[in-house]
């Protein structure tokens, strides 16, 4: 089977879009003999070009960027890639396309019309439920209605959440719509490491992922636990803020900002951590919850979509509200406190994964629907 995968973003840009469909790629084709060609965008990050071809599973996955090659957020690029990868797609003789997270909605939906192939778009997460730290800016209501259109409005054959929570909301648009987890590779996670007291977030540094209630969290507990540093790992708009708030509550020494890591170091980040924490206001299926639990590590995680229906409080995970410091800093004092106890839920979680998120079982399920299709 030949299937086309278009995403949005992709290295040197972090995030769990370009882990998902690397990894359900590899796997299509190492369990199926799939082909699969992914088109991203061409991107340009501090000075340097990122245009050329990769290749993964014996060259059975392609890697390809489409110009114009700007920087991310670059509003050109932005609406270029709109349009870019469709003669690719058209001409590619595939039997399914593939689109995952925003804007590639645009590119599937019309390369299906023109080459009359099945279509699936996977949502990653979406702006349109309600919550809490959601987009407050003037332009918010008009990308709401951009992302309505996307999501709902657009016909495809099937649509795919990586939660549950999504499939109601989904299903108001679209006839056929499957919850289908994201994956994480558990072999890469078998790492051996001394466990310290270190509180670990590691993500990208966005607004939505609520930093700053985790150093708030730290300040609070720190000169109880001196063997703890607050080890940050991650790029960013917030870097220069939170640094900032560090400075300004004289914890500097007892926080460590670490900045993009090399992808072979991170499995140690999680194995050595006494406590991985996730205190988003929203997530789809957070990639970094499957490689902490992958890991056996503890965690800590707000009480929000995309993270309350995956954790099982006191069993896989300890639960706190959102935006709430003063909770955040109790759950990292019992944590620590009960470090034995804590650890129970990180090998209760790994065994969970070990179950039910395995790339391999992401990739039986969405090729089997892919039989469906075609």
């Amino acid at each position: 089977m030949r299937v086309a995968m278009v995403q949005d973003d992709w290295w040197p840009r972090t995030g769990g879009g370009p882990v998902h469909v690397k990894e359900l790629a590899i796997s299509l084709a190492e369990t199926y003999d799939c082909t699969v060609d992914i088109y991203t965008r061409a991107l340009k990050h501090d000075g340097k070009r990122h245009t050329d071809i990769e290749q993964y599973a014996s060259g059975d996955v392609t890697v390809s960027r489409v110009g114009p090659c700007t920087e991310y957020w670059n509003p050109i690029g932005r609406v270029l890639s709109l349009g870019t990868p469709i003669p690719q797609l058209v001409r590619g003789d595939y039997d399914v396309i593939h689109g995952h997270t925003f804007l590639p909605a645009v590119p599937t939906r019309l390369s299906g019309i023109l080459s009359g192939v099945p279509t699936v778009f996977t949502v990653h997460g979406t702006a349109l439920t309600s919550g809490v730290g959601r987009d407050q800016s003037a332009l918010a209501g008009f990308k709401r209605e951009i992302e309505k259109h996307f999501v709902l409005g657009f016909d495809y054959d099937s649509v795919i959440s990586v939660n549950h929570e999504h499939v109601d909301l989904l299903k108001t648009g679209h006839d056929d719509v499957r919850a289908i987890p994201n994956g994480v590779d558990l072999e890469r996670f078998n790492v051996d490491a001394d466990r310290t007291q270190d509180v670990l977030f590691l993500g990208r540094l966005a607004p939505k992922k609520r930093v700053t209630d985790l150093i708030d969290a730290f300040a609070k507990i720190e000169k109880e636990f001196p063997k703890s540093t607050l080890r940050i790992v991650g790029t960013g708009p917030k870097r220069e803020e939170l640094e900032g708030q560090v400075n300004d509550l004289g914890i500097s020494s007892r926080v460590s900002f670490e900045g993009r890591v090399p992808d072979a170091a991170i499995p140690e980040y999680y194995a050595s951590a006494g406590v991985f924490v996730l205190p988003s206001v929203w997530e789809g299926h957070p990639l970094t919850l499957l490689e902490a639990w992958a890991a056996s590590t503890p965690v800590i995680a707000s009480s929000v979509e995309g993270i309350e229906e995956f954790i099982e409080h006191g069993e896989t995970g300890y639960l706190v509200s959102p935006e709430s410091p003063r909770e955040l800093a109790n759950a990292l004092r019992t944590t620590l406190e009960n470090l034995g106890e804590a650890h129970e839920w990180g090998k209760n979680a790994r065994k969970l994964v070990e179950a039910e998120y395995s790339w391999a079982g992401v990739a039986d399920r969405t090729y089997n629907l892919y039989q469906e299709l075609v």
